[in-house]
């Protein structure tokens, strides 16, 4: 595997410490092979196409991509697999800059309701949590306002309240987003089935989870800590589970894909 390397692909932020912890979270990772963080924005040097070039100079064939998103249906996905050139639909958006891509792209599901992601969320429940036959869970996610990248944060999101509740057994479970903003309506109407418990599904603390929740929910009573999914231990583990994923998949798949001549780019969870 001399030749493949990794590139974890973050938001960005303005906040140092925000930084910090998604690099903590790719230096937890017990991977041997070379791994760099890029960012879709706001870091000066860190760029994707930056990051893209590190990697193929220092001899990367084949470069496995991590989005360190919370699903599919958040936007800027849609931006990294466009300005990769893996979504040809959108190949007529001139507005989003293209990465000139030589190496072969390994591209991982972002977050989702991976197991080890589901075990986060549930880590962040139970440290809120009293007596769940007597509360009302709710969880948040940032949403899409557009209707496609809105049915899969609606998938994402009904599928783990539906496992949370199977797990903890609360009163009622739901959910809601800040875009479209249905978060107050959703908190009401839980909050005559028990003591509500917010829970937000968002990469690390930020504006969403300090003002922008809060915000929403002023007036009401509640239990909430802000805590997203870093930092957490587990993260580093969804990093090399994922990795690891898409090299034993392009190894088993390689002789049918690559046989004839043909290339393709191999995908995990799309």
């Amino acid at each position: 595997m001399g030749d493949t390397a990794v590139l974890v692909i973050a938001h960005g932020s303005p906040d140092p410490d925000w930084l910090e912890l998604v690099e903590s979270a790719v230096g937890q990772c017990h991977l041997d092979l070379p791994i760099r963080v890029a960012f879709l924005g706001g870091v000066e040097g860190r760029s994707i196409a930056e990051e893209w070039k590190r990697l193929e100079e220092a001899g990367a064939k084949r470069i496995v991509v991590v989005p360190l998103f919370v699903t599919a249906g958040s936007s800027h996905v849609g931006e990294i697999r466009t300005m990769l050139g893996l979504d040809l639909c959108q190949g007529k958006n001139t507005e989003i800059p293209r990465v000139a891509v030589q190496a072969r792209i390994l591209w991982c599901s972002p977050l989702e309701d991976h197991p080890v992601v589901e075990q986060i969320v549930a880590h962040r429940v139970h440290a809120l949590v009293s007596h769940p036959p007597t509360e009302a869970l709710l969880l948040v996610g940032h949403g899409n306002e557009r209707a496609g990248g809105q049915a899969k944060w609606e998938r994402l999101l009904h599928r783990l309240t539906l496992r949370l509740q199977n797990r903890f057994g609360f009163a009622a479970a739901g959910y809601g987003t800040l875009r479209p903003d249905t978060l107050r309506e959703q908190a009401h109407l839980l909050a005559d089935r028990g003591e509500l418990v917010i829970v937000p599904l968002f990469v690390s603390q930020g504006y969403f989870t300090r003002k922008a929740i809060p915000q929403r929910l002023e007036g009401l009573t509640y239990r909430y800590d802000g805590s997203a999914y870093l930092p957490h231990s587990l993260m580093a583990e969804w990093i090399n589970q994922s990795v690891r994923t898409a090299i034993v998949t392009d190894l088993f798949t390689k002789r049918s894909v690559y046989a004839n001549g043909r290339e393709k780019t191999v995908e995990m969870g799309r």
